[in-house]
């Protein structure tokens, strides 16, 4: 029997402000009722944030100062969570709290995107057919490989996903289709250009790439064989190469958002990137190296590199709004 108390409704806001004492102007999105999904509500409690109120990060570092304010309403009373700069402390701390707040800010963000989108449709449908006939290329489902380049041997995955789907939405698909947890940023180039999700709400912030958010895979994937990268944790910096296998019409492929293959387990979050991971597996399969103890304490007690379950991947998949 469950003992989470009940969250009856989740304030999220977010973007930019000049003074940090003035929470006024921010966007603003509220969840509650049939709004306030199972996924949303599992990620507070499996982020522990009921528990983790409070201020965090650095409000005077930039101007203006990039702002996450959640409010979430339960049971036993409100927790409210400030975060300033949520993007420099990913970048430049390790610290678990910032990872668990991106996460909830991530959940909650995709909803609104997967929201307003659907409403944007809607309401392009009600105006009559000839405006609302999609190109061509938005009605397919692209099959992708995603390999993660110097693993030895290769950890890589094969799926499919409509091409309607904005790069930011991709990046979430592949952290379930890979295996990792959200909780570093990420960038992907596409020929010469180099899309992330940027600082909401602010088209003043200078940044050297465009915006993942803005962008669909239809507009920039036009051929079988095309290829491009995906960095994920600019610190550990896994870099995977993607490549479309090939392009179906959306009616011929259902689920569009699918597993159909891979190899190996995902590397643990925080490990060193591709050395490091190399030598924890080292090390971990020596049971009288001086660290490993230690190293699997820090895994939790176990872990299997070759271990791929495509039924756990198509069940995280499940919950993702994508249409």
């Amino acid at each position: 029997m469950s003992t989470r108390p009940a969250i009856s409704k989740i304030i999220y806001s977010r973007g930019m402000i000049s003074d940090p004492s003035n929470l006024q102007g921010l966007k603003t999105t509220i969840l509650q009722g049939p709004n306030l999904t199972r996924e949303i509500v599992d990620s507070v409690f499996d982020n522990d944030l009921l528990s983790s109120g409070g201020t965090y990060g650095i409000p005077d570092a930039g101007d203006p100062v990039q702002v996450d304010f959640l409010e979430i309403d339960h049971e036993l009373g409100t927790t409210k969570i400030t975060l300033y700069n949520r993007a420099i402390m990913l970048f430049q701390t390790n610290e678990e709290i910032y990872k668990r707040i991106h996460r909830l800010c991530c959940i909650i963000e995709n909803w609104a995107e997967y929201s307003n989108t659907r409403g944007e449709r809607k309401a392009v449908a009600n105006k009559g057919h000839q405006e609302a006939s999609p190109v061509p290329m938005q009605d397919s489902v692209y099959q992708l490989r995603v390999a993660l380049l110097e693993t030895n041997p290769l950890i890589w995955r094969r799926f499919v996903v409509p091409s309607s789907v904005t790069l930011h939405r991709l990046h979430l698909i592949l952290q379930r289709v890979m295996g990792w947890t959200n909780s570093h940023l990420y960038s992907f180039k596409i020929g010469a250009d180099e899309y992330a999700m940027p600082d909401p709400d602010n088209e003043l912030y200078e940044l050297p790439f465009k915006n993942s958010k803005r962008v669909k895979l239809s507009q920039l994937l036009k051929k079988k064989g095309q290829t491009f990268q995906y960095v994920y944790d600019f610190g550990d910096n896994w870099t995977h190469q993607l490549v479309v296998e090939n392009i179906f019409p959306r009616d011929s492929f259902t689920p569009y958002l699918s597993c159909l293959g891979g190899e190996r387990a995902c590397p643990p979050e925080d490990c060193g990137g591709v050395h490091g991971y190399a030598e924890l597996l080292k090390t971990i399969s020596d049971p009288r190296n001086e660290d490993y103890a230690e190293t699997m304490t820090w895994l939790g007690g176990h872990f299997d590199a070759e271990a791929f379950d495509i039924e756990t991947v198509n069940n995280r998949l499940d919950s993702m709004y994508v249409r």
